[in-house]
């Protein structure tokens, strides 16, 4: 393990910032599930006291995560699908040249490739669909520790100060994302129950406006049960998670994965993670079975975030 992740910058083995994950497969896509390497269970896993140091993870027997804390001024910009026919793509060339010198790794897929930097970011960006993603915190990085031959990066254990790069790089991208007043008119343009794309939020804003626009979205997304019961808690946080997605069962589960009511690995709801994520399946369709419903109201919470940008700058 130690050698497999020798090339890991040492200002983040020092650090208590280490989970571990397994490859999961769930319709034709290959999702990598956290779980804490204290006790193996993936509920709570993005706690601070389920996290371990490398030096207490590199005996596991288990790929290791590393999770990004705002505190730590560090951030890993994500790129898909950078090599392709065994080339790198025109996006990914030119970032590896800016970022060159910092630690970078293939990643899992062994066709997309992780950047480490020091430096700060506006906030996290989400353009998978684009294949860059830039995460500063509230995200946890599946390690390969497979830093290749040369071919397409140069090899580093250093982890640089790359902090005007990282300011260029999220201008570049935001400047290219659809315009807030653009979104806002798209939204407003379509009934309040109608089911509506939501490409333009992340995960994590989803889940961060429920958690801070709902007080039960966000005890239960702080660990917290309402009823004592899982499964009752499971539905509830699900029926909520519809009405911030518009009742989209892909964006539902992908929420709910993210937050401590996953149990996948636990064996506390099913014997295994495939009769687990039917469980769950089952379950977003008995929630979008209830009928009509009420979506969140985007378009004002954005406008709302807009002027507040707007005060901000005077």
């Amino acid at each position: 393990m130690e050698k497999k992740y020798k090339y890991l910058p040492e200002e983040m083995k020092v650090l208590k910032r280490f989970v571990g994950w397994r490859r999961e497969d769930l319709e034709e896509k290959v999702a990598k599930l956290p779980f804490s390497l204290l006790d193996g269970q993936a509920n709570n896993w993005n706690k601070s006291d389920k996290w371990v140091t490398f030096e207490d993870a590199k005996d596991k027997n288990s790929p290791l995560g590393f999770v990004l804390v705002e505190e730590d001024k560090m951030v890993c910009i994500d790129l898909d699908k950078a090599i392709i026919d065994d080339k790198l793509s025109l996006m990914a060339k030119e970032i590896i040249e800016d970022f060159s010198g910092t630690y970078m790794e293939v990643s899992q897929s062994g066709g997309g490739i992780h950047i480490f930097a020091r430096g700060s970011l506006e906030n996290n960006l989400n353009l998978s669909s684009k294949g860059i993603e830039i995460y500063k915190n509230n995200r946890y990085i599946a390690l390969t520790g497979d830093v290749g031959d040369s071919k397409f990066f140069p090899i580093s254990n250093k982890l640089l100060d790359k902090d005007l790069e990282i300011e260029r790089l999220y201008e570049k991208w935001t400047q290219e994302k659809p315009s807030t007043i653009k979104q806002l008119k798209e939204y407003r343009q379509k009934a309040t129950n109608q089911v509506y794309s939501m490409d333009n939020l992340s995960l994590d804003e989803i889940l961060d406006t429920m958690e801070r626009t709902n007080d039960k979205a966000s005890r239960l997304i702080s660990g917290a049960s309402l009823t004592g019961d899982h499964s009752r808690d499971d539905f509830i946080f699900l029926v909520l998670a519809r009405n911030y997605t518009g009742g989209d069962p892909d964006l539902m589960k992908k929420l709910f994965l993210m937050t401590p009511l996953n149990r996948l690995g636990s064996g506390q709801k099913r014997r295994d993670d495939r009769k687990y994520m039917d469980y769950l399946e089952k379950t977003i369709d008995k929630v979008l079975r209830l009928g009509n419903f009420k979506s969140f109201d985007w378009s004002n919470h954005l406008a709302y975030k807009e002027r507040m940008k707007a005060y901000e700058r005077f």
